[in-house]
Parts: C-alpha cells; structure tokens; sequence
C-alpha cells in the first residue's frame, strides 16, 4: 500500500496501541531506524567490499528475512514500553524491569545499507539504482570532499592526522549495522554476519564499535564533550509528538516532519517501496581542545567582566555559547545557566526574543544546523532538516562520534547544511533583523563541527546583553573517514536473490 509523503506524525498516539493496516503493510517493507532510532546502546557497523557477485546477491537476499522492519520495530517498541509502564507499579521498578527484559528480549536490531559502488558491483541496472547526486558522486570523491571542505582521504604528505584512516581508504559496497543493549548479543550476531560474508562473495573491509553514553541509568543520550544529544531530531510518529506537545496551544518550534523529509520512493523496488539515504561520518572529538576552547573563551568573558579567572559558572556559559545548549540540554537562548531539567529537555523554543545573538550566538552549533525559522523561508528550512542516527565510539584515546544521518536527499539536506550553513563564516546574521554592524565580523564557522581555517568570532559579553567580545577557537572535531549509502526496502533486498 503505498505511503502519503507529505503525511506527518503518524500512526495512533497512544504508546500502547497497535498499528493500524493501512501503515503495518508499507512498515513491513522499509527498514527500521529510520523513522525512528533503534534505541540500543552497543552496536557494531560491519563496512562490507563483495568480491564474488553471484554469491553476494544471494547473501543480501537472505538478509531480508533478518533485517529489522519499521514494524517490528514499533512492535518491540510497543512490548518495552508496557515493561517500562508496568515497572512503576512494582516495590522495586528498576529490578522488576530488568527482570522482564532479559524474559522478553525484543532481539538483535539490525540494518543493511548499500553504496552506490554496492548497487554497481552488484550489477543492479543503472534505473533501479537511487538516483541522488551525492549519493552516487559518494563522500570520497574529489568534488565532495572540495564541497565540504573534508581532509583528503590521502595527504600528499601522508601525515595520519591530515588524512582518512587507513580504514576508510577503501571502497565499501554495503553496511551492516548491528545493534542491542547487550554488547555481547552484539558481538556473537556480528560474528556469524562476519562469518556468512566471508563464505558468500564478500570481506568485512572495516569495523566500528559504538556504545551509547548517557547520564545516569536510563538518562538522556550524551557524546564525548559531555553534552545531551540528539535532542531535537524531527518526529514522524504522533505517540511521539503527544509526549512533546505543549499542555495549551500550539508549538513554538514544531518537531514534527513529513514523510518526504526522510523517505523517498525506491526506483528498484516492485510497486510502492521506500528507502532512505544515510551519510556516514566517523567523527574524533579532540576532548583536550574542546576544553581548551571553552577555557579561552571563559577566560576572556571573566576578564571582562573584571575577574581575573574563570570560574565554573564562566565553563558552562562559554561551553553552552558553543553548542548553543548547557550540558544538560537546556537551551542557552532561554537560560542563563545550567537548569537541571533531566530528561524533559526544553524543545519547545525559538530565536524569536533573541534577534540579535545576545543570548545564543548566531554560530552556536544547534543554532547553525538548526535556526528555527529565522531563515527568511521556514518552509524551504524545514526541508533541510536530517535525521539523527549517531552513536558515541571510544578506541584508546581516539575518541568521538560514529555520525549517521537520514534523509531524502543528501545534496538537499547533509551537505546543504555543511556547506552553506556550518562552513559558511557569513551564516546565520538574518539580514531581516539588522544588518552587520560597521566594525562587526562575520559570525564565522560552526565552533563544533564547522570546516575551514579558524578566525575570530564575536560572543556576547554578558548573556542577554549586547556587548562583545572577540575570540578566536580551534577545531575539536575532525573527519576520519565515511561513505554515502542507501538503505533499501526488504522487498528490493529479496529481489537480488532471483
């Protein structure tokens, strides 16, 4: 049955109800995560090159019966809710809860995501292959790399912190994601994958290892430099949207998105079939130079304001101009400081009261890929929105982010916001609220995940006020490899079998 793209929050909104069979048809057939995230705290992404192709059609065939479905994604999802629910009525919720889950594990989650080199070793014909630009250009050529302005995959000095990792310098033809909460149901899922490879036409040419890091037991999702993440990806289910939903009136920023932001009809599938591009990013946080940054910066903010150290209070404001939110979620255009919400982290604002960056500083990183209407053109900027599928890696003292992203179209959306938001100097100053000031810099780049030579920025010198003051930061997080891939339908996936 074929799916309303342009439909949003879909499906009941009761957490506890089933789906109903106009969207349990079309969810049996596209993959799980991407209208909503797995939710598993270890995982193992499985990079794979096919070397034999007769073999290796029959291997990816097989893996549609094994692939999570968005519907038995929301099935499990149902069944660990009620746990969760149920838990609260019990002496000892914690225990009761953990109890049950071991009795009723919702097992593996697991995806297969395919290249463009994937489709074309695979001898898919050239009009059943995803047709968007980026994705068959993919991220380790010469105009993408220009585009976002990446590290070569090899520098001409051969210096391993200018370059990809010697992992990443290879072509990847599929993409096994393997997730749960026990690393070790993990580890032996991803050994038999690993095993079948190797007999059925393929090499596992690379492995990552995620785990999620959180705040407490059960608290919200964290990354490396210590803040919460992942707190405003867009929402395609309406059981999602009611637990956000403000009490009285509308939204001031509505979470919500349609279909078409994440799912795009497949051109190799059998009738109505969808998919969804993902771009992959391994991402290291260099910790040491973040606090680095942020001890500049807090630095500077004391002095001017006559001390002559930073204090704590200095930490977390200058962190949060950075990110464009405290440690803990709580948005830095709203609050002054750290605010203690736990897991109800504020959603629900704007940038409207704060035009002129006295608060959030307009290349605050939440505030470059995210501005919340302040682009002249809400619609057009809504558009641009990604979906958020990342997980934290630590490999020695090698640190950061296994970054993935959905989306309809990666052109449109990833390397739209990092070339023209992230990277661009002159982004966001909203010309419609008050032109650059004679003397004033250019906002600069994205003090988190923006590219290009540093330069001097503008912070406010008191939060909420409009005085500024002038500093220059380093970059903290830097490219070590990725690729672009597609995640196909079940259905497609059987058809490389016949």
């Amino acid at each position: 049955m074929p799916l309303d793209l342009t439909k949003q929050a879909i499906g009941p909104e009761d957490p506890n109800a089933e789906l109903p069979p106009h969207l349990a048809s079309p969810l049996r057939d596209i993959q799980g995560n991407i209208l909503k995230s797995h939710g598993r705290d270890h995982s193992q992404h499985l990079f794979i090159t096919f070397t034999e192709v007769g073999k290796a059609k029959k291997w990816v065939a097989s893996m549609a019966g094994r692939v999570t479905s968005a519907s038995a994604q929301w099935n499990s999802s149902l069944q660990r809710h009620k746990i969760f629910e149920e838990a609260e009525e019990h002496g000892y919720p914690a225990a009761w809860r953990d109890e049950q889950l071991a009795m009723q594990p919702s097992g593996v989650f697991i995806n297969l995501l395919l290249s463009y080199k994937g489709y074309v070793k695979l001898e898919v014909p050239t009009q059943r292959i995803p047709q968007d630009a980026a994705f068959q250009r993919g991220a380790q050529d010469p105009d993408t790399i220009k585009k976002l302005s990446d590290p070569p995959v090899k520098a001409p000095s051969g210096d391993p912190e200018k370059q990809w990792e010697a992992g990443f310098q290879k072509d990847f033809h599929a993409l096994v994601i393997v997730a749960d909460d026990s690393p070790a149901k993990v580890a032996e899922a991803a050994k038999q994958i690993c095993d079948e490879v190797g007999k059925n036409g393929g090499t596992i040419a690379h492995t990552e290892i995620g785990l999620v890091l959180r705040y407490g037991e059960n608290g919200p999702v964290r990354e490396h430099f210590g803040f919460v993440d992942g707190v405003s990806n867009p929402l395609f289910y309406a059981k999602d949207v009611a637990k956000v939903k403000p009490a009285k009136g509308e939204f001031r920023y509505d979470p919500r998105a349609q279909l078409g932001l994440v799912l795009v009809k497949e051109p190799g599938g059998t009738g109505e079939t969808y998919g969804s591009y993902f771009v992959y990013r391994k991402l290291e946080q260099k910790v040491a130079q973040f606090k680095q940054d942020r001890f500049t910066l807090a630095t500077e903010l004391a002095q001017k304001d006559g001390r002559g150290a930073a204090n704590e209070a200095d930490k977390e404001l200058a962190g949060a101009y950075m990110v464009g939110r405290f440690r803990d979620g709580a948005p830095v255009v709203a609050f002054a400081s750290e605010s203690g919400v736990g897991k109800n982290i504020p959603n629900d604002f704007d940038y409207s009261a704060d035009a002129n960056g006295d608060k959030c500083p307009f290349q605050a990183h939440t505030r470059k890929t995210n501005p919340r209407n302040e682009t002249g053109d809400a619609e057009t900027e809504r558009s641009r929105r990604i979906v958020r599928r990342a997980i934290s890696f630590e490999n020695g003292d090698k640190v950061g982010l296994l970054f993935l992203c959905a989306q309809s179209s990666i052109e449109h959306q990833f390397e739209f916001m990092q070339e023209s938001w992230c990277n661009n100097t002159g982004f966001l100053r909203p010309k419609v609220i008050k032109p650059k000031s004679s003397g004033a810099l250019d906002t600069g780049l994205d003090p988190i995940v923006g590219q290009g030579p540093s330069t001097e920025q503008e912070w406010p010198k008191k939060h909420g006020k409009s005085d500024r003051i002038k500093v220059t930061l380093k970059q903290s997080v830097v490219l070590r490899g990725g690729e672009y891939f597609f995640m196909p339908s079940l259905s497609f996936l059987k058809s490389l079998g016949v």
